[in-house]
Formats: structure tokens, C-alpha cells, sequence
């Protein structure tokens, strides 16, 4: 399998990812695979134990994409640039940034509440509800893909960590984001006032601006 960054660079094993990710950083306090390194700490080298160990994990963790090598198709564009495409994922998916069968939400309808959505196997775009998707809101959510609200897949790590935190505190229901403190998280009750203060290290999936639910943490596990 290969790797890919954001940025479209490729690494062809996950130790290049590591260095490539490792380069990046100015230093370890605030990297985001410190947390589930710690249980390799008594290696000689516990960041490549873990990546190797939990590649898929870790590049998600890293912020890359897992290319299987049975999935990618190579060729060359107008450009002569070299193009990778999944050829068993729908076109639509790569458009819209989602995975077959990711609930994403779509919340720039004029005057309409967000919905839920998924794509099928077939690439048909489906309400996750069951119900109707007109042409005007395939047309929209294909226009404005960048308004897609995506859930992020949680660790096991991250969902044993919720299940302790709702049995403790049992008034604690949510975790939030806000970017304020950017190594921190907010842990909220229900009517979203901020209770504790925890380490963004202990839930490293959750994004800026988010707020997640224990249940919705507990039930998005990977």
C-alpha cells in the first residue's frame, strides 16, 4: 500500500510517511500520534513500532490517505503530470470528499435544516433517512461541496476514553472544539457549559469547531 499527504505527496511505505511527517514538525510535544505511541514505550524506536503495527491508524492520525496498490490506476494528464484514482471508488466520492457509505451532513440549503447523506456502491447520492433527494439538492451539494460536514472516525483508544469519562462523569455528555486553546478540549454537559478542561492529545480525531457527543464518539469507532 502507498500514502499520500494533502499536499498530493506519496510515500510508498509508512515509515516514509512517518519521516515525511516527522519533518514537518517542529518538535514532539504536540504531535498527533504522541498519545498511541506511548504504548510502544519501552522500544528502541516506538514511533516506527507503532506506525508499522497500525499503519491505517496512524496515517489517518498523520493526515494521509491509504492507497491500496490493487486500487490505484496511473496515468498522465493533458499536463504529462502523473494522476493515482481508486478505481473502486465512485467518481461522486472523490468530489465530494466522503467515503462509500460515510453519513455526511449538508448544512447550505437556503432555508432548509441540515440533512444526512451517504453514497451508495452505485455512486447515487441517498438521503440517510430514506427519504427523497431532489435534483436541486444534488445540484447543490455537487456545487458546493466545501458546505459537506463530515464525522470523523474514532479510535478504539478514543471510544474507551469516552465510555470512562461518561461513566465518571456522568453529567458530562459532549466534547468540544473550539480552537481557543489549540492543545486543549472542552468537555461540556448538556446545555453545552464547559465543565473540565482535558489535553486534545487523549482525542486527537476531533476537529476545530466541532462539538461530538460520547455517543456519537462511541458509535463512530473505525
Amino acid at each position: 500500500m502507498k500514502f499520500r499527504s494533502k499536499t498530493g505527496e506519496v510515500a510508498l511505505t509508512i515509515e516514509q510517511a512517518l519521516a515525511q511527517f516527522c519533518d514537518s514538525k517542529e518538535d514532539c510535544d504536540y504531535c498527533e500520534i504522541r498519545e498511541p505511541v506511548q504504548q510502544y514505550a519501552g522500544t528502541k524506536r516506538p514511533c516506527h513500532e507503532y506506525v508499522r503495527a497500525n499503519p491505517h491508524e496512524a496515517a489517518r492520525l498523520m493526515g494521509y490517505e491509504v492507497v491500496e496498490d490493487g486500487n490505484v490506476l496511473t496515468k498522465n494528464d493533458s499536463k504529462g503530470e502523473s494522476l493515482e484514482a481508486n478505481m473502486d471508488k465512485p467518481r461522486i466520492c472523490e468530489v465530494l470528499g466522503v467515503e462509500v457509505n460515510q453519513n455526511f451532513q449538508f448544512n447550505d440549503f437556503p432555508f432548509d435544516e441540515p440533512k444526512s447523506y451517504f453514497v451508495g456502491t452505485d455512486g447515487e447520492i441517498r438521503n440517510a433517512h430514506g427519504g427523497e433527494v431532489t435534483s436541486g439538492e444534488l445540484c447543490y451539494i455537487i456545487n458546493n461541496a466545501d458546505c459537506i460536514i463530515c464525522k470523523p472516525r474514532f479510535t478504539e483508544q478514543e471510544v474507551e476514553r469516552a465510555k470512562a469519562i461518561k461513566v465518571l462523569l456522568p453529567e458530562i455528555n459532549a466534547i468540544k472544539y473550539d480552537g481557543a486553546w489549540t492543545q486543549c478540549l472542552e468537555i461540556v454537559d448538556g446545555t453545552y457549559f464547559q465543565r473540565e478542561v482535558i489535553t486534545r492529545h487523549l482525542f486527537p480525531s476531533v476537529e476545530k469547531g466541532q462539538v461530538y457527543t460520547f455517543d456519537e464518539i462511541i458509535g463512530g469507532a473505525q
